[in-house]
This record gives C-alpha cells, sequence and structure tokens, in this order.
C-alpha cells in the first residue's frame, strides 16, 4: 500500500502536526518537562500512578479539553532544517545539501513526537474510602528511524552509495538493505476508570495502591520495522482518516469497516495501571507504578505487507532530478512499497499497549518549593512506547499563593536535553496554565524542537469530606 512509506516521507516534511514522550496534555506536567511520578494526585493520577489518588487535595476536581503537543528530532540542525524546507518546497537543492540531508537523517531518533488531549476528566475524593477518577482521553504517539540506505535512498535517490555495484535485475530485500529502519505512530480514543486509597498508615508513613481499568478504541495503527533480517509492515486505519481500501473490499478475508459512528473505531481493547505510592513524614513522597499493560485486537481494516523485494528495474527515473521532495523521496519510496512490499488483508492483529515502569521521588520545602525526580523506563517495544529511558528533575516553586512557577531538566525518551518552563495562576477553585517541554529548543543550533500544553479550565471543588 501506497502509504507505508509515503507516511515517512511526510514525517520528514512535517506534514504530521500531531503523533513518543511520557505525557504531552497536562501543561503542569510539561512545564516540568514530563516529571510527574510524585506531583500528580486527583485525576491527574491517571495514567500516571493511580495510587495518588489516595491523597486527592479536592473533593471534587474535574477538567475539560486540556491538550498539548511535542516534537523533536536529532536528526535536525538549523543549517539541515533549511535544506529540508528547500526540498520540502519544491526548490533547487544542490547534491552536496542532498548529501547532508543524508548524513543527518542517518539516525535511531529522526523524530519523536506525541500529542494528547484530554477531552474530559473528574475525580472524587472521599476520606476512609479513596478516591474515584474517569477521564475520555485522545493519544497520538510515534517515533521514526532511518539506518543510512534509507536515508540515502530518500534524498539521493539512485545517487545512494548501496546502489552503485547493484545489478539491473539484482533483487534487494528490505530486511536486509533496511535493516535499523522503522516507522511506528498509534491513534486511541482512552476511556478511563482509577481509583486510589490508604493501605497502611504508620507514625510517620502512609502507604497508598491504586489500580486503574482503560477501554481502548484503535483509531489508527502502523508499523514498518526492519529489525534483525526481519521486517513488520501493517497499518489498519479509522474510516474518519480517509484511507484507500478499495482494491481490497471484494477480498473475503479483509473486514471491512465504513464510517457508521463518530470515529469508527478499527480495534479495541483493555490496560491495566497498578501503583503503590508513599508519603513520609507529610514532607517526602515516593512513587512507583506499571502502566499500559494490556492490548489492543485490530480486527478491521487490517492489512499486513510481506517483503518480495525489489530490483532497480523496478525503480525506473526516479533519483534525485531536483523535481522537489515529492517528486524525488515520496515518489522513490512510492516506488518501493509498490514493489517490495506486497499487502494483504489480515483478520486480526494484537498489539500489545506500550507498557512502562515510572519511578519518582520527591520533597516539599516548606509551603512554597516541591522537588521532583522520576524514571521512566520501556517494557516492550509496542508501537507508542518511549525509544529509550527517561529521566528529569522537576520544580514548582509558588512566590505567592496565587502564582506557581515551574521547571527542572530532563533527558532520554529519545529526546535530547530540556530546559522546561510554566507558569500556572492558582485558586482555591480555578486553575490555569501554559507550559513549554523546553524553551531553549527554538533556539538551538542542533536538535531543535518544539513542545506545548495548555489548559484554562480546571477546577477544584471543596476538600475531601465524609459524606
Amino acid at each position: 500500500m501506497k502509504k507505508v512509506l509515503l507516511v515517512a516521507a511526510a514525517l520528514l516534511a512535517g506534514q504530521v502536526a500531531a503523533l513518543a514522550q511520557t505525557e504531552s496534555s497536562s501543561y503542569s506536567v510539561v512545564s516540568r518537562g514530563g516529571v510527574q511520578n510524585t506531583f500528580v494526585h486527583d485525576y491527574q493520577a491517571i495514567g500516571v500512578n493511580p495510587a495518588n489518588l489516595g491523597r486527592s487535595t479536592s473533593f471534587i476536581s474535574f477538567t475539560i479539553a486540556e491538550f498539548g503537543g511535542f516534537g523533536s528530532s536529532q536528526a535536525f540542525t538549523r543549517k539541515t532544517l533549511r535544506n529540508a524546507t528547500k526540498l520540502a518546497s519544491d526548490q533547487t537543492i544542490s547534491m552536496e545539501e542532498r548529501l547532508q540531508l543524508a548524513r543527518a537523517f542517518t539516525s535511531d531518533n529522526v523524530l519523536n513526537a506525541g500529542a494528547d488531549m484530554t477531552t474530559l476528566a473528574v475525580s472524587v475524593s472521599l476520606p476512609k474510602i479513596g478516591g474515584f477518577a474517569v477521564s475520555n482521553r485522545q493519544r497520538l504517539l510515534g517515533h521514526v528511524a532511518f539506518n543510512k540506505n534509507f536515508s540515502e535512498l530518500l534524498f539521493l535517490g539512485q545517487d545512494a552509495e548501496f546502489l552503485q555495484n547493484v545489478q539491473p535485475d539484482e533483487t534487494l530485500f528490505v530486511s536486509e538493505i533496511f535493516d535499523g529502519s522503522e516507522v511506528k505512530m498509534s491513534w486511541v480514543n482512552e476511556w478511563n476508570l482509577a481509583y486510589g486509597r490508604k493501605v497502611m498508615e504508620l507514625p510517620l508513613i502512609n502507604i497508598y495502591g491504586g489500580v486503574g481499568y482503560k477501554y481502548l478504541q484503535g483509531l489508527g495503527l502502523y508499523e514498518f520495522s526492519a529489525k534483525g533480517g526481519n521486517v513488520k509492515a501493517y497499518n489498519a486505519f479509522s474510516p474518519v482518516l480517509d484511507a484507500d481500501y478499495d482494491k481490497y473490499l471484494d477480498d473475503p478475508k479483509f473486514n471491512h469497516n465504513s464510517a457508521d459512528g463518530l470515529l469508527s473505531p478499527v480495534g479495541r481493547g483493555h490496560g491495566v495501571d497498578l501503583g503503590l505510592s508513599a508519603e513520609i513524614i507529610k514532607i517526602v513522597k515516593v512513587s512507583a507504578s506499571v502502566t499500559d499493560i494490556g492490548s489492543i485486537r485490530w480486527n478491521k481494516n487490517l492489512l499486513e505487507g510481506k517483503d518480495n523485494g525489489f530490483t532497480m528495474s523496478d525503480l525506473g527515473e526516479t533519483g534525485a532530478d531536483n523535481e522537489g521532495f515529492w517528486g524525488d523521496a515520496g515518489k522513490m519510496a512510492q516506488t518501493i512499497v509498490d514493489s517490495a512490499l506486497v499487502f494483504s488483508p489480515v483478520n486480526e492483529m494484537k498489539v500489545k499497549l506500550p507498557t512502562r515502569f515510572r519511578f519518582g521521588a520527591g520533597v516539599k520545602i516548606g509551603q512554597r518549593v516541591e522537588v521532583g525526580v522520576d524514571y521512566v523506563a520501556p517494557l516492550n517495544k509496542a508501537p507508542g512506547n518511549i525509544a529509550s529511558d527517561f529521566v528529569g528533575l522537576g520544580i514548582d516553586f509558588s512566590p505567592v499563593p496565587v502564582f506557581r512557577l515551574s521547571s527542572g531538566v530532563s533527558s532520554g525518551a529519545g529526546d535530547k536535553l530540556n530546559v522546561p518552563f510554566g507558569f500556572a495562576i492558582v485558586s482555591p477553585v480555578y486553575e490555569f496554565g501554559l507550559g513549554m517541554r523546553d524553551v531553549t529548543a527554538p533556539f538551538t543550533k542542533n536538535n531543535p524542537g518544539a513542545s506545548f500544553a495548555m489548559g484554562f479550565l480546571r477546577f477544584k471543588i471543596g476538600k475531601p469530606q465524609l459524606l
């Protein structure tokens, strides 16, 4: 199917505005660079550590339409960004500039991006019983990596080094020449229910436990990866994404889903979050959790690709000919997909959720400062999981009770060193704020990026009370 490698080309051109990090919809979390394990409570604990619901600070807390986005690339410098922009806008670009792009995009982290939107989240805290929370969230996550051959093919076409000694009729297999390349993304509509409460009370320490359940509606799944001599290529898209499945409609194995609802999911699944946390002398907090244990069963509009290989004659004349980005990279990618990867319908595929281990420790210094450290590790390589371990230090500072500043430092998850910043206006019943994951990203010479999160409708009602 033509979309498979064209998705990679589109990502390079920056056409996908929302595709992995720890969390991106909460401005307070983004303001600390993703550090959150000991900071979050009320509904914010959903998907992070449900045990923290046992120490909620409000009787009722809710938010509407919090959203954020994130994108970074270790492939870009200011120079390569200019060259990529020229290529994407059909401007003439020299062979030397193409070589620079090919070298830059040979990376395990060409792109890491994400977008979250919490449409609604509500929590209620009842002493002696515990805290309950529900939410709905849209989660889009993705990761792109290219090996040397893939990158050169995209930017140099038939001038790619690995093609120079290939005979016209020699068959090249994607599993061999593109080993180490991958493009993964997922879009899931997530319904959450979580519960946490105090499970042990000692003179100097309180221990909390929690569990979360999520019902998942899969709206988009995509993977192209070549690893260790094997190729994975499959996709399933909801009708809302307007994918072209006409050529498969007559195949009895193709379980087609036409638009019969607002989102029309093509996969469904279940997930579980488990957590423990401790509060020591009401100052020190420790938190550990495992999130997204489970899977999604994709069984609608599902296609799987097999690596049949391609030859030089299949590529024709689609080389680096200054026709612009789509005339070169897009055409080359499309030709390889049409000739090398043969797609056919499959009945179903079970895909694991991006399971992660989370650990945090924090301390509250007086009434104005709270400091926390986080560590997050991916427990599988499921689509949408972070590319590598994440570590971070976060700080909240309230110079006056109604104003909070947040910052810190974080790295990992396929990203560079980040210096986040954000602020919030806080009252007893209402809060709004803005956050950036890295204030230096737009100005750095290497690895520029962007991130943001905002929320204007976060409310709190009363203190936890007995009913």
